[in-house]
């Protein structure tokens, strides 16, 4: 989870030139923009160190997002961008790896053909040895594994959607960008006030 806000120091270089009503506005306006902006910076962080599907990363399976934005308002002036999933690595929205790299099944059956994929854009190639696609009623599409002397099929999945984005090499760029980010939105927002008095 991230939150957007402005400090004390910032208010203070601003209260000056704007009115109580336009300072509220330009503060409101100034943190729904940043976080809007920092939302696609995490995403495209991510998708940078990552092979996952930007669509998939936004949004899960059933088409509702994986990652939301709430806005500030003239009286919580605050934005909180949040990432789907719970705080383990098996908890919240797990994107199975038929949405990372992987190879895809031959059209026909081939003998000893196995999936394949690639979770991170700078790691290796990884066999699912006992693995298959599926589709239709087998919990959905994707690539399943029979467990070793076992008849039990599991559907192999990455890790979630807020471990990817939440890793420390795509938060540490997000909290720098934003910081730059915010500086030049507020700007912008406050002239914007300023010209709305002309």
């Amino acid at each position: 989870m991230l939150e957007i806000k402005i400090d004390k120091a910032q208010v203070e270089r601003i209260t000056q030139l704007l009115s109580p009503s336009e300072l509220g506005r330009a503060i409101r306006n100034a943190i729904n923009t940043t976080a809007t902006t920092v939302k696609n910076t995490a995403v495209d962080r991510a998708e940078g160190i990552y092979n996952i599907a930007r669509a998939r990363l936004i949004k899960t399976p059933a088409g509702s997002p994986a990652i939301y934005v709430k806005r500030a308002t003239q009286s919580e002036q605050q934005a909180t961008i949040t990432f789907k999933g719970g705080a383990g690595a098996k908890a919240g929205d797990r994107p199975g790896l038929q949405n990372y790299a992987t190879n895809k099944p031959p059209r026909k059956r081939t003998k000893g053909w196995k999936p394949s994929y690639k979770i991170r854009r700078a790691g290796t190639s990884i066999v699912v040895e006992r693995g298959f696609y599926g589709e239709g009623k087998l919990k959905g599409q994707g690539i399943f594994e029979r467990r070793e002397g076992s008849k039990n099929i599991v559907r192999r999945t990455g890790p979630g959607i807020k471990q990817i984005v939440e890793r420390r090499e795509v938060m540490d760029v997000v909290k720098r960008e934003g910081k730059e980010i915010f500086k030049s939105k507020i700007v912008e927002a406050v002239r914007k006030q300023l010209e709305k008095r002309k």
